[in-house]
């Protein structure tokens, strides 16, 4: 048990870290699906109180997991944004890229991001999907089965799993041909996924990672 897991998926080796992302040695690059950058201002812009900050300390945890994995390039797989931009987070993510002019950041728009800029966010923009090495990087589920070399990594789902006593922890969905991404933001909902299900998937908590037997 620790922050991390190291594994191969593929033929490839990659790391879990238990603040809900993927590291990729050999490409030098930290994954990550579902950030949903001011989602806080959107609620509360619809009548919702919620707390603010939430967009802060996402970017605030990214920033420690660029720095602990020495990343030199981060990808977010879909749902850059939560919604309309807004001037709060806009600065934040600026602050944010201005910290991290060296790392090169690319985004794979998802479901929520209508309003995504590349330019004005200062990142590269992918096209769904990716194919890199044996991977097939994506926002959605792929719609038709894959074939037998390609392991697809997505988010979208945000899933969850319930565990006795430590409520519904993020989950690193392990499927016989995918690698489900959990939530990166920390203020989301999840999909639960049934426990017998989720074997061999690991759980997440920010501090610990843990396999699911």
């Amino acid at each position: 048990m620790g922050d991390r897991i190291a594994l191969a998926i593929a033929g490839e080796q990659v790391c879990l870290l238990a603040d809900r992302a993927l590291y990729w040695p050999s490409r030098r690059r930290l994954v990550i699906a579902d950030l949903h950058l001011g989602k806080g201002s959107v609620l509360r812009e619809g009548g919702i109180a919620v707390p603010g900050g939430g967009t802060r300390a996402d970017l605030s945890r990214l920033a420690a997991l660029l720095a602990t994995t020495g990343a030199s390039s981060l990808w977010i797989l879909g749902d850059f944004l939560h919604g309309p931009r807004s001037s709060r987070s806009d600065a934040a993510w600026h602050q944010f890229r201005e910290a991290h002019a060296g790392i090169d950041v690319a985004v794979l728009p998802g479901n929520h991001d209508r309003a995504f800029d590349a330019h004005a966010a200062g990142v590269v923009a992918l096209s769904e999907p990716v194919h890199d090495g044996p991977f097939r990087f994506s926002h959605m589920p792929p719609e038709h089965a894959l074939p037998s070399d390609e392991h697809a990594i997505y988010g979208h789902l945000h899933p969850v799993i319930r565990l006795p006593g430590l409520g519904a922890p993020p989950l690193f969905w392990q499927r016989p041909v995918a690698t489900v991404l959990p939530a990166f933001s920390l203020f989301t909902g999840g999909y639960r996924v049934h426990p017998a299900q989720a074997r061999g998937s690991f759980a997440c908590n920010g501090q610990q990672i843990v396999q699911i037997r």
